[in-house]
């Protein structure tokens, strides 16, 4: 019934700005004595995600952790039900998602945090990694958590590159639940897929797109014998609302993101997204009938230029581990295609890595990985095309939100390999170092293009520290980047740096 209710109001509402606030009133008037809070953790905290998947390839926690954000609620399950004898490296960061799990869960009281940051040159690449997306922000944010809501509100005033100034709410999120699953109005960031340097469907590269979000809160497996197989499960689903300055103004985003864990080792991820409706475009149920169904290339029955409800990408990833001297050892991959033949994605995208963590001698902890990215169609085949992944005829903006992408940060046509180390002290403190080398837009001169306008051979390494003190944690950063201009063998290097502070 309640997905009914759901499908019905979409199909109601025609403008494509006002449907996230509708179908979120809705929830909210129809269903206010049912609701319960469900907080979430967002992506952006290096420590957190390397503590989590410690936990996760020791078989502690045994939800799937590469869908983000986290219900929060869901690691502190798999973590009050544990009763292993843990040994002093591992319960230190048991003891620390611990205790962050309880704040972070606990009802009836505000909080209140703020920060400031200054950057000279903010990366245009991001990773998972919280960097500053502006040359000066300054952040205030509050939260309230009971039975009832959760609302996490974050409002910040930027200074852009350019010198503009701008007020934002990113980072906000009101969230109600209803059983098992969660409903909210989100402006939070997203990150989908077991890579450290970039997601290929969705990341925190762009800013986060204000949408309406339907998600699951605890991961428990299907009681169905002939579904039990799958494991503890894990869904996210969000329907956004893109900027007004693109070529079809008003668009909608929708992304779907299943997850699960057959196997304690292994986690296996199934994503969809979808540019849709707009000014000047078909917008209803019928139009989102078709993008479900995949029925959204010109000639697949009736669909013609005129009538082609949307722009899609889907595929899957994975992650698979495995100790080699006791030691965790993590293979991982993503596959996302660009276009559909035979009601299956192809035109593939590709990212592999591989990734290991453990202990040093003062109980700390680290982790490495190398990864590589390849942003073009058919990358993994012998024919390649280009000028093809994150673009589309129609939606010329391409897979952007606010000018940059919202999959990999390395836009289309790109071949680069990634390696980065996380040293993690016992009270937290960390260092983080991160290289990159390879080509970005190979094929040729592209204004459009979010990094790079022109072949480009790139080589960068940044190193990031952070350090708590008694009147809060300290974050500095520095790079050095330096490209090469394939046609013409011009060089530039250029340096860039930041500093953070917030009051936890």
């Amino acid at each position: 019934m309640i997905f009914q209710r759901f499908i019905f109001l979409i199909n109601a509402v025609n403008d494509s700005q006002q449907s996230i606030k509708q179908i979120f009133l809705f929830f909210l008037i129809i269903f206010p004595s049912l609701l319960t809070a469900a907080p979430q953790v967002q992506p952006g905290d290096v420590i957190l995600r390397h503590n989590i998947q410690i936990l996760a390839d020791r078989g502690i926690i045994s939800s799937p952790v590469t869908t983000w954000p986290l219900a929060w609620n869901d690691l502190l399950e798999d973590l009050g039900s544990n009763d292993n004898n843990l040994s002093g490296e591992i319960l230190s960061v048991f003891n620390h998602v611990l205790a962050k799990a309880i704040e972070e869960t606990s009802h009836g009281k505000f909080k209140f945090e703020g920060g400031l940051t200054l950057s000279n040159d903010p990366m245009n690449i991001r990773g998972f990694s919280n960097t500053p997306r502006e040359t000066r922000e300054a952040i205030g944010s509050f939260s309230w958590l009971d039975k009832n809501l959760t609302v996490d509100i974050k409002l910040s005033s930027v200074v852009t590159s350019s010198g503009e100034r701008q007020f934002r709410a990113d980072g906000s999120q009101i969230s109600l639940k209803l059983g098992n699953w969660s409903f909210g109005a989100s402006i939070m960031d997203r990150w989908w897929g077991p890579g450290w340097d970039g997601s290929l469907i969705l990341s925190s590269n762009a800013r986060p797109i204000p949408s309406f979000i339907i998600s699951r809160n605890l991961s428990s497996p299907f009681e169905s014998k002939f579904l039990n197989w799958i494991g503890p499960w894990d869904m996210q689903v969000i329907f956004g609302a893109l900027e007004e300055e693109r070529t079809i103004p008003n668009a909608n985003f929708f992304g779907m993101r299943f997850n699960f864990r057959p196997l304690k080792t292994l986690e296996i991820g199934i994503s969809r997204s979808a540019q849709f409706c707009g000014d000047s475009r078909p917008c209803g149920f019928n139009t989102f009938k078709n993008l479900w169904l995949g029925k959204d290339n010109i000639g697949d029955g009736n669909i013609s230029l005129a009538n082609e409800p949307g722009n899609q990408m889907a595929g899957f990833d994975f992650r698979w581990t495995n100790k080699w001297k006791n030691i965790p050892i993590s293979v991982y991959g993503q596959f996302i295609g660009e276009d559909e033949a035979g009601g299956l994605p192809s035109r593939y995208l590709a990212q592999v890595g591989f990734e290991g963590s453990g202990f040093t001698k003062n109980d700390g902890s680290y982790r490495w990985f190398m990864e590589w990215a390849g942003t073009s169609c058919d990358i993994l085949k012998n024919k390649i095309r280009y000028n093809c992944a994150y673009r589309q005829a129609i939606y010329k903006s391409g897979y952007t939100y606010k000018d940059r992408i919202i999959g990999h940060g390395l836009d289309n046509d790109a071949s680069v390999y990634s390696v980065g180390v996380v040293l993690v002290s016992p009270k937290d403190n960390f260092w983080q170092f991160t290289g990159r080398f390879g080509n970005l837009n190979k094929v040729g001169s592209d204004n459009n293009h979010s990094v790079a306008i022109d072949p480009q051979y790139i080589k960068s390494f940044d190193v990031q520290r952070n350090w708590f003190t008694s009147i809060g944690l300290f974050k500095i950063g520095l790079g050095l980047e330096s490209r090469e201009k394939v046609f013409s063998g011009e060089t530039s290097t250029h340096s860039r740096g930041f500093i953070s502070w917030f009051n936890k």
